[in-house]
């Protein structure tokens, strides 16, 4: 058989065979591989060129070897996930190099970080200003988790003590064009609510590239036609507005009406208007 048919056949197959095998090996990010993983990784893909170019002539003994590799870092993975001394040794331990925005000199020297180079991995993580840093740890991959000085983190709604409404995941329910039913049902709703909602900004389902619904039923559409200018989502601020004007009504009518007794009423409609509206409104308004 001709040399070229026989990497042609070598190349095919490994390619199949590596498709079927790669789910095993897990979900790890890049950024998140070890130097286990980079040395593991880079031996295998080193193995299956050589058996894909023909550089090992038996074929046979080339998988045998790539087999023993791959079934010895699948066991080595099982015994991390079981054993923490192996993954310890064989990842690596967390490091504390800095403890009560003091650094831990002894620490930065064992995992072989130059002052310099903590720098470098504070300045990816947005800190500038090493004072401004309580605590942070290398970890196993190398690299650097801070947590910020108390006074140094930004505010939050709790902070503020602000009540703000529960995120839920989005649903996709248009695709390239395509009503998606299933994402529809998740929410409650169906076609003919996207229907009317489509009708309201003046576009059909055939140019919509990617549309989503959030937990609160608002829409959100990008199109293929990127020229094209949607009027921003009003569902939330116009629930809100309609709630304020309701209560303004009420008031209204309190002051109008002679009659005590559907006076008293409305102030008292009033009132609970506007309390909903105010405990809404921090909802409405995210």
């Amino acid at each position: 058989m001709a040399e070229w048919l026989v990497i042609l056949y070598r190349t095919v197959g490994l390619f199949i065979l590596l498709l079927l095998v790669i789910p095993f090996f897990g979900r790890r990010p890049l950024s998140g591989m070890t130097t286990f993983d980079y040395i593991a990784g880079m031996v295998t893909a080193g193995m299956i060129a050589l058996i894909a170019l023909n550089l090992i002539p038996n074929a046979m003994v080339g998988l045998m070897g790539l087999f023993l590799w791959t079934f010895s870092i699948l066991v080595v993975q099982f015994l991390t996930q079981k054993s923490k001394w192996a993954h310890d040794h064989i990842y690596g331990k967390e490091i504390v190099v800095i403890k009560e925005g003091k650094i831990m000199e002894e620490n930065l020297h064992s995992a072989r970080l130059t002052g310099e180079e903590l720098l470098s991995q504070l300045r990816r993580k947005n800190v500038f200003h090493l004072a401004d840093v309580e605590f942070a740890v290398m970890e196993a991959n190398g690299d650097i988790t801070t947590l910020l000085k108390r006074e140094k983190q930004p505010l939050t709604p709790k902070d503020m003590r602000i009540n703000v409404s529960a995120m839920k995941e989005p649903q996709t329910v248009i695709l390239d064009g395509k009503i998606m039913d299933e994402p529809l049902t998740n929410l409650g709703l169906n076609r003919k609510w996207m229907k009317q909602e489509l009708d309201k900004i003046g576009i059909s389902a055939e140019n919509i590239f990617i549309a989503q619904v959030d937990s609160m039923g608002e829409l959100y559409v990008d199109l293929f036609d990127d020229s094209i200018q949607l009027p921003p989502p009003s569902s939330k601020q116009l629930l809100l507005a309609t709630l304020k004007k309701i209560e303004a009504d009420f008031m209204t009518y309190a002051l109008e009406t002679k009659n005590q007794e559907w006076k008293q009423k409305y102030s008292h409609y009033a009132a609970e208007m506007k309390e909903i509206s105010s405990r809404l409104e921090p909802h409405l308004k995210t």
